[in-house]
């Protein structure tokens, strides 16, 4: 069985989020273990709200929400 669709967008998020502040920092030269905690910590703080609305936005403009069980 497949996780639900907030589950992937939640990690999707997280991840690109967290991912782009790390090549941010190590881009601008900051080298080091902080760009990677601040990722983190930004990637979560942003990410999860971030993908739960964007399961309930996909759910809300899908007319064949929720998906029939057979």
């Amino acid at each position: 069985m497949l996780p639900p669709l907030r589950t992937w967008l939640v990690v999707l998020w997280v991840a690109c989020v967290a991912g782009a502040v790390v090549i941010v920092a190590l881009s601008l030269g900051w080298i080091g273990w902080q760009p990677f905690a601040i990722g983190a910590i930004v990637g979560v703080v942003i990410g999860v709200p971030g993908g739960l609305w964007n399961a309930r936005y996909i759910k809300r403009k899908d007319p064949d929400w929720p998906p029939r069980r057979t």
